[in-house]
């Protein structure tokens, strides 16, 4: 007769292999073998492992980029993008941005350009967008797009080839500025990255041999 026992408390995680055959201990009665795709809750239960989506593409693939954790408080969390030169924060799914503005047109080119009121971008900067209608929406939405030139200062060209979709149509959202923002901080002086040294040599150890070292270029015993 097979005797199946229920297990409701898994408060202590995983085991390690050294306690697979601890039965003795409360340890072993409140852990699991092996957890894939699991989180453990602080209550003892088990709940599966939520889904990944692609938030936003990192502002610099050039070089290498981080994502680190950062918790504010108990009801604010981040994951902070560091680059080089730069940190984007990023919350509650997404990128945070700046005020959103109100786009009046969307040229169909293979860079387009768009009309927003004193935008107050440089070529360089990235722009998100978020509410654009139609085709030309579902290209645009959703996605952070390079600034490669500025008109004036309400038009400027972002690198998104428009020229296959419909014209644009609206976008909902946004405020329409009156006047130039006010100037951002002065960005920092970023050093070029310095390349990772060589290890240091090593030699074996161990015992109490004799061995050879270089100092200041002569072999001593």
């Amino acid at each position: 007769m097979t005797f199946r026992q229920a297990q409701a408390n898994f408060s202590r995680g995983e085991l390690g292999p050294q306690l697979y055959g601890r039965f003795d201990i409360d340890t072993w009665q409140a852990a699991v073998r092996k957890a894939r795709n699991v989180f453990v809750l602080k209550f003892g239960g088990l709940t599966k492992r939520p889904g990944t989506q692609l938030v936003a593409e990192v502002l610099d693939e050039a070089h290498e980029t981080r994502i680190i954790p950062f918790q504010f408080s108990l009801t604010q969390t981040y994951a902070l993008e560091f680059g080089q030169g730069y940190m984007s924060p990023c919350a509650n799914g997404g990128r945070l941005v700046e005020v959103e503005l109100a786009v009046t047109h969307i040229s169909n080119a293979t860079t387009a350009q768009v009309s927003a009121a004193y935008h107050g971008y440089t070529a360089g900067d990235n722009v998100y967008f978020d509410g654009v209608a139609g085709a030309m929406g579902a290209l645009l939405n959703g996605r952070s797009w390079p600034v490669l030139s500025v008109q004036s200062a309400g038009l400027f060209t972002i690198g998104a080839n428009t020229a296959g979709v419909a014209a644009f149509s609206g976008s909902d959202g946004g405020v329409t500025r009156t006047g130039a923002p006010d100037p951002g901080p002065t960005p920092p002086v970023v050093p070029t990255p310095v390349p990772e040294p060589e290890p240091p040599s090593t030699i074996g150890g161990g015992g109490n041999g004799w061995y050879r070292r270089r100092i200041d270029g002569e072999e001593v015993v």
